[in-house]
């Protein structure tokens, strides 16, 4: 499309210069002493569709796999055998008497 910078100038608002060769689309207007060249191509857009529609479906299948091992390793975090809390528990209790047992004696000795 070759249009003069003067007919642009002087085309009132909201109208505009159109021009269209086979899937390639061309648009001139002229709002507020700027003028806008737009520029639209049919086989571009399918391209850039695809291309996001690809991204989506990659982007929405590496947040489930996240989900999915998140929830596997919740699992396996929240899962200890119940031998393994009694254990716990007991170590805690002979740690405890053999602490009480070593201070006592201690202040006893330095007492005397």
């Amino acid at each position: 499309m070759a249009i003069s910078v003067d007919s642009l100038l002087k085309l009132p608002e909201g109208a505009a210069y159109r021009e269209s060769n086979d899937r390639a689309h061309v648009e001139a207007t002229h709002q507020g002493g700027i003028i806008y060249i737009t520029g639209t191509c049919d086989s571009l857009q399918r391209r850039v569709e695809y291309y996001e529609a690809l991204y989506h479906t990659a982007r929405d299948a590496l947040e489930q796999a996240e989900q999915s091992l998140l929830q596997e390793q919740q699992k396996k975090i929240s899962t200890t055998p119940w031998w393994v809390d009694l254990a716990l528990l007991m170590v805690g209790y002979a740690v405890g008497v053999a602490v009480t047992i070593f201070v006592t004696k201690d202040k006893l000795f330095k007492k005397q």
